[in-house]
């Protein structure tokens, strides 16, 4: 990418925009105000990275879903390469929240500067990585640009690129190939994600088909004791009948509660737990419950205040990072982001618990994860809320063939797990062949 044009843009629109998305939410919502500092390139002051030993690695992951697909792969890396020192960065603040918690292996945290150069040049200074990471797909030329200039090798990982972005990327190849020629390796989700990176221009001996690290994490399982704590809180007794709707999405709440209501006719006791995408949304799921004369919900966040669900059948989910344990309740799920054109969310935590899994046709980001287990019958394409009702009640009805399909999914999953392996392995070839270059670099510098 023309980094004169890149710059110029950034300077002149995203940095007026970025302002104007920011400042009413720091000021008024409380939103970003811990991770504003580290976006305009500040470190903790308790976090020192000449303390973190090397080979230093450097993770970045944007939010809670990336932070789960990146718990496995840190593991993995410090199985090869126990002397790594590990450093994960985060776009989000509850990603941020989510990696403290998950990623024991982690000597700092942070977050990821947005790429303009005079943020992001002094903290890859003090950093000063040996490799880094991105996982998924994302492109900062800036960021880039400061590792290189630092001789980081830089790998992608878990990399995807979406039946949405594809279009776009390959529009803008001429754009992004100054970008994509500054890094050494791309470790791709599927051979159709290989594909679409080389037809943007990446040569074939910097690609490897490493599967989806989110099959590790999603097989990695849960505490029974996360398990009862989770019952415990929301009420739900051994044996009750419990319809999830997972990380549902505006257009769809309508829909689940639409649903939930004609399930009521015949499952009178049905508990729906309903845990939207973005937990700020709230506000506006309670509205859709009035306007359908629906009784108050429970909310998880009065559990903490000691609040007990005393018979209410409606569960709303206003807290995040608990939906993986959430899942164990379930008799089945549905998954949002699905029924509206988001691309999907990710189907595979729940049938990690052996769920039996729904979710509606835009499934354009999770397209493995659906082959695998609609081929099992535990996941199920559903369009509108007529047919997610039907099939909800086909399953509550027979309990057995919901265990059993859940069981067969689970199992095929299993079948697909070694990715955080195969990616830690190639990722530690990696740093070897940066050291020795670096080594023979200083030996040629002092010969001449």
């Amino acid at each position: 990418m023309n980094s004169f044009l890149y710059n110029l843009f950034l300077h002149t629109v995203a940095a007026p925009f970025l302002s104007l998305y920011y400042l009413p939410r720091i000021l008024f919502g409380g939103k970003y105000r811990r991770s504003l500092p580290g976006k305009l390139g500040r470190l903790d002051p308790a976090f020192d990275p000449e303390s973190i030993p090397r080979p230093r690695a450097w993770f970045h992951a944007v939010s809670v879903g990336e932070v789960v697909a990146l718990g496995p792969l840190v593991k993995a890396l410090k199985a090869l390469l126990p002397s790594a020192g590990i450093i994960v960065s985060t776009g989000t603040e509850t990603g941020q929240d989510k990696a403290r918690d998950l990623i024991e292996d982690a000597d700092g945290f942070l977050y990821l500067p947005l790429d303009f150069p005079a943020f992001v040049k002094p903290v890859v200074q003090r950093i000063q990585p040996d490799l880094f990471v991105m996982m998924e797909t994302e492109l900062w030329p800036n960021l880039i640009g400061s590792l290189k200039l630092r001789n980081a090798a830089i790998a992608l990982a878990n990399g995807r690129i979406s039946d949405r972005s594809f279009p776009r990327y390959r529009l803008m190849r001429r754009f992004f190939a100054p970008t994509l020629n500054l890094m050494d390796l791309f470790l791709m989700s599927s051979d159709l994600d290989a594909q679409r990176i080389r037809d943007m221009g990446v040569p074939q001996d910097r690609i490897r088909v490493t599967g989806n690290t989110k099959f590790d994490a999603a097989l990695a399982g849960t505490s029974e004791e996360a398990e009862r704590r989770i019952r415990t809180l929301l009420g739900i007794e051994p044996g009750e009948q419990v319809f999830i709707a997972g990380s549902t999405h505006p257009g769809e709440n309508e829909i689940v509660l639409d649903a939930y209501q004609e399930l009521t006719k015949t499952f009178p006791n049905l508990i729906l737990i309903l845990a939207p995408r973005h937990v700020e949304k709230t506000p506006q799921v309670l509205t859709i419950m009035q306007e359908r004369g629906m009784a108050e919900p429970f909310l998880r966040s009065s559990a903490d205040r000691g609040e007990q669900r005393n018979g209410r059948k409606v569960v709303i989910v206003d807290r995040t990072g608990e939906l993986f344990h959430v899942f164990s309740l379930a008799s089945v799920v549905f998954m949002g982001g699905s029924l509206v054109p988001r691309g999907g969310q990710n189907i595979l935590e729940p049938a990690a618990r052996g769920k039996v899994v729904l979710f509606g046709p835009s499934m354009e980001d999770f397209r493995d994860a659906k082959e695998v287990l609609v081929r099992t019958g535990a996941g199920i394409e559903i369009r509108g809320a007529h047919d997610l009702a039907a099939r909800v009640a086909e399953f509550l009805a027979n309990s057995e063939k919901a265990d059993r399909l859940g069981k067969a999914g689970r199992d095929e999953l299993a079948k697909h797990t070694g990715s955080a392996r195969r990616t830690a392995e190639l990722l530690t070839d990696l740093i070897a062949a940066r050291e020795t270059f670096t080594a023979e670099s200083a030996e040629d510098a002092e010969k001449r």
